[in-house]
Formats: C-alpha cells, structure tokens, sequence
C-alpha cells in the first residue's frame, strides 16, 4: 500500500471511528442484552413468562382468548397472538389502534390460556427503564433509535458507514508478510499504554472483525430493505415481502373460519413444525400463521403460511431457506445478526461481541489523543526552529 494511500486512510479510519464510536457503542451494548432478550425479559418479568401454579386445566381456544381480548380492550384490534416455546407460558396479543393516529396505552397483553385471564400488559413504545418496558426499550433503541422508519434508515445508514470503518480498519492492520502475523496478533507485554491500547486494537479488531463485519452488515440490510432487496433481486430471484404476498392472496369470500381453524390447517400442512404467532388479515380475507421448525433458523420462527379465512385451504407456505438463493440471503439475516441461527452457542458469541465496540472506542481513543499529542509536540518544535 502506497504511503500516501495508507495516510489517508488512516485518518479515514480514525476520524469515522470517532464520529461512529457513541452510536456502535449503544448498538453494541444494547444488542449484547437483546441476545438473551427473552431470558432477560422473563427474569425481569415472569409473570409474562410463566402460568401461575393454580392456572391448570385445559386450554381454551384461540377464538375464546380472542373474544377475551376484544371484550377488555374494545377501543383496540388484535394484531396477533404470538405464542412462546414453553407450552406453560401465556399468550401474548399484540394490539393495533383502530385509528391511524390514536394511541394506545397498552399495546400488549398477556393472558393466561386456561382461565383467559389477562396477567400483564405493557407499552412497548414507552420510554421507560421500567422492568415492563425495559427490553421493548432496548430494541427500539437498538433498530430505530426510538424514531421508527426514520430511525431504521438513519441506524441501516450509519451501519454501512461502521461497515466501512471496519473494512479500512482491516486493511490497514492487515500484514504485508506471512511472518508478520505473529506480531499483529500478540500484544507485548511491559511495552507501556499507548502500545497495549494499539495493541489491543489491531488484535482484536483482526480476530473478531469477521464476526462484527456480519454484524454491521446483517443490521444494514435489515434496516434498509428499500435498497438491500432490489440489489439482492437483481442477482437471484426474490419472493415478495409477506405485505405483497398477502395482497395477491386477498380473496373475497364472506364466510369466516375461526382463529382455531385457521391454525388447525397451518399446523395440518406442517406437522413437525410449532405455531408461534398468528394474525387475521381481514382486508385481504386470509390469515397469517408464523410457523416454528424445529431446527428453525430463528427463535421466533422463519416459514409463514397463508390461510384462506373462506374455507381454510392453505394458499402458500414461506420457507426462505426451500426457496431461491436470494430468498434464503435475506432469510438469514435475521439468525445470522442475532445469533440465533447458531443457537445458544451463537447469542453468547453476538452477546460477547456486544462489548467489543466499547473496547475499540477506549483504545482507539487513546490511540488518537496520544498521535494528537505527538503531533502538537513536533509541530511546536518546527515553530520554534522556524
């Protein structure tokens, strides 16, 4: 690499990672916690979790507990009832404002499946470090930077440009000769700070920089689907967002099945696989069951199926990893980011990758004030001479 080039660049590097460092931090910790999201959320709060002892029997229906929900909370509509793992744990329904611009004070509710009982509620949009709302907190932080959309693309953006940050930084501590990998990946000892923290830096940043290069990569595309799908479509044929495909699936029929119907033809269609959420699309007359394999590639499950809400045949089944390559790049987006598509091994390993952006601002930090330092001193002699 010419001189010049390498100068350059490394000013590049420097002065993004600066400007980057508050926000890859927050991404970083934030989504360190969202790894075990859900071991969090149920220490904080087991009641959403965990049926009380006394609650046995058995369970109601779907529609039951649906009714249930519309009867307490007529001001709202049921979005979806997401159901977790443990088959000992409540139901959670996600509720939706009937007008545009309402807003509701509670957006999601639990409720016990045997008595139909509501065991909890909370606002996932609320701004609060509450035990309730901390993790909802910490994921809208995390994806949208508490804006929504606007903050989806201002987050996917200033991944792309940490991308990049990465990427210079890998090629400027990369070694030229095959014997110099001993020294960029050992951190001498006794050398004083300022060479622990370059040290530090350049080490782990070329040990662990393939795993945060994913990481940042997996967030953009996720966050800027507006720009990520269509260059993915123009490589590989890609299947239409769930929204489009229920538009070109919409029927007119008038009868209703039932919610429990509707989930007995899904499951019928996929016997070795678990419901995890389903949803009534009134407008187009179908419903929406996300199905859970059992070696799924993420916790909340990957494959969707298409119920018609006339008759109840089944219109169409989503498994981005049994469709076309690009259906299963952006499929594993998701799993890969999370971790989830490696199980537990995988959340501990995103957890643990969490911290290392804190360490990168830390030394890279004290890189920066220390050659700031050194500047000024050489400087101020040139002056002196002159």
């Amino acid at each position: 690499m010419k001189k010049a080039i390498r100068h350059w660049l490394v000013k590049l590097h420097r002065y993004s990672g600066l400007l980057l460092s508050l926000f890859i931090v927050m991404a970083g910790l934030t989504g360190a916690a969202l790894a075990f999201n859900d071991d969090i959320d149920a220490w904080l709060n087991p009641q959403f979790y965990h049926l009380s002892p006394n609650s046995s029997g058995s369970r109601q229906t779907i529609d039951a507990l649906v009714a249930k929900v519309e009867h307490d909370y007529p001001h709202a509509k049921l979005g979806f009832f997401a159901m977790e793992q443990d088959p000992n744990a409540p139901l959670q329904a996600k509720l939706r404002p009937r007008k545009p611009n309402d807003e509701l004070a509670m957006d999601t509710v639990f409720i016990d499946p045997v008595t139909a009982a509501v065991v909890g509620e909370r606002n996932t949009k609320a701004v609060s470090l509450a035990p309730q709302n901390l993790m909802p907190f910490l994921f809208r932080l995390h994806r949208y930077l508490l804006l929504d959309k606007p903050g989806a693309i201002i987050s996917g953006s200033l991944g792309l440009m940490w991308l990049a940050t990465l990427l210079i930084g890998f090629a400027l501590a990369w070694p030229r000769h095959r014997k110099g990998w001993g020294k960029a990946l050992s951190i001498k000892r006794g050398a004083g700070g300022f060479r622990l923290m370059y040290d530090l830096h350049r080490t782990v940043g070329l040990v662990a920089g393939v795993l945060l290069v994913i990481t940042a990569f997996t967030g953009a595309v996720m966050n800027l689907p507006d720009v990520a799908r269509p260059l993915v479509s123009s490589l590989s044929p890609l299947t239409p967002p769930p929204k489009e495909v229920a538009k070109s699936l919409a029927t007119d029929s008038k009868q209703q099945i039932s919610w429990q119907q509707a989930l007995a033809s899904a499951q019928a269609s996929m016997p070795s696989a678990t419901p995890a959420r389903i949803a009534r699309d009134d407008k187009h007359g179908i419903y929406q069951i996300r199905m859970r394999k059992p070696d799924d590639i993420q916790d909340s499950g990957s494959v969707r199926v298409f119920v018609d809400a006339g008759d109840g045949h089944v219109l169409r089944a989503l498994d981005p990893l049994t469709g076309s390559g690009g259906d299963a790049f952006i499929g594993v987006q998701y799993g890969l980011h999370t971790g989830q598509i490696l199980g537990l091994p995988g959340k501990i390993l995103v957890a643990f990758m969490g911290f290392l952006p804190l360490l990168f601002m830390i030394t890279g930090i004290a890189i920066w004030l220390k050659k700031r330092k050194s500047e000024t001193i050489v400087r101020a002699r040139h002056l002196h001479q002159a």
